[in-house]
């Protein structure tokens, strides 16, 4: 039989010959659409992570700051083996290095082991300031010396100690503390210490440790002054910023009883200090105080630290107007600031270990 012949359907494609307008238009508004939404997607999360960074610098420069400020007041009255009991008479400029080495006055420089000049509130400023220290005034630029320029609001603070490590070779011009142990050793005047800038005395084996034979050990004798500058480069003025005062990035910075200046952080804008004072020789703080009136007693009764500090950071942020308010201790509390930094305080009591430990009863 024969089969039927079965002929090939072909059916005819519909051919893409293009796009209409329309098609066209709302293709280019839907990428569009996504590639905005991807840059501001990019935008927001550069912005973010500025502020982040930001945010962290000053995180890292607040407890910096505190941790180079705590581990120095803990070692604040060091003097190896000699213990200072007497009451002090002269409050003593920390820059005056003759007064260190003249065996007459450096007793009440031993007793001082912490000096502080108080700025009483958040703007104010102190009225005798140490070291050759100035306020500089707003549209002025800096000068010769002006690495000691003060930021107003900020106290300023000494502390006194010796080295935890012993010199083996004594450096010209450097002054040292040598504690005899040996009961026979004989001095002038009749203590058991010296402070001598090297080479001043050719020989140090005046003083003997306790088998009176081995000579005492040298210690540099350390002096070093805290305060707040209102700018961490003393020379470059930032063109257009509306600041005349460096670069306009207040510093945590330190003088040394030589009159060496040395910033240590940057973003550090105030610093206010409380006193813990012992009044019943116990070792333990009975009042706490701006010492604005602290006798000389008191000084030499300063046996713990309140410390206040307010980081700020060191860029602008757009957007933001600074309406908060920071506790000071008894200085009160600063701000609104009403500008674009971003700040944070921070706060921390500290024991000074050596005239505290030597108070408390055995």
């Amino acid at each position: 039989m024969k089969q039927p012949s079965r002929k090939p359907i072909h059916f005819r494609a519909e051919l893409q010959l293009g796009l209409s307008l329309i098609e066209l238009m709302i293709s280019i508004t839907i990428g569009l659409l996504i590639l905005v939404s991807l840059s501001t997607l990019f935008i927001n999360q550069s912005k973010s992570r500025v502020e982040l960074d930001k945010s962290n610098r000053m995180i890292d420069n607040g407890r910096y700051a505190l941790e180079l400020l705590s581990n120095n007041l803990r070692l604040a009255g060091y003097y190896d083996n000699y213990a200072p009991s007497s009451t002090p008479t002269v409050l003593y400029d920390p820059c005056n290095t003759a007064a260190i080495t003249d065996s007459t006055k450096n007793l009440d420089i031993l007793l001082l082991h912490v000096q502080g000049y108080n700025a009483a509130t958040a703007t104010s400023t102190i009225a005798s300031l140490p070291c050759g220290s100035a306020y500089i005034a707003g549209g002025l630029t800096y000068t010769a010396g002006s690495n000691l320029t003060l930021k107003p609001g900020s106290d300023i603070l000494t502390i006194r100690r010796a080295s935890t490590a012993v010199t083996a070779t004594p450096l010209s011009g450097t002054a040292y503390l040598q504690v005899s142990m040996c009961q026979t050793d004989v001095a002038t005047p009749p203590t058991n210490y010296q402070i001598v800038t090297a080479p001043a005395i050719a020989s140090f084996s005046a003083m003997h440790k306790k088998d009176c034979t081995a000579t005492a050990d040298l210690r540099a004798f350390i002096v070093q002054t805290y305060f707040v500058s209102p700018s961490n480069n003393a020379i470059v003025t930032v063109p257009g910023s509306g600041c005349t005062v460096g670069d306009c990035i207040p510093t945590l910075k330190q003088i040394d009883q030589n009159g060496t200046v040395t910033p240590l952080v940057e973003g550090i804008e105030y610093m206010q200090l409380d006193y813990g004072v012992d009044d019943t020789g116990d070792g333990m703080p009975d009042r706490y105080t701006d010492c604005s009136v602290c006798t000389l007693t008191d000084w030499s009764n300063v046996v713990s630290v309140r410390i206040n500090v307010v980081a700020r950071n060191t860029d602008k942020t757009t957007g933001w107007s600074d309406s908060k308010t920071y506790a000071l201790g008894a200085a009160g509390t600063l701000g609104p600031l009403n500008d674009t930094y971003k700040r944070h305080v921070y706060t921390q009591l500290v024991r000074l270990v050596n005239p505290a430990g030597r108070r408390e009863a055995p």
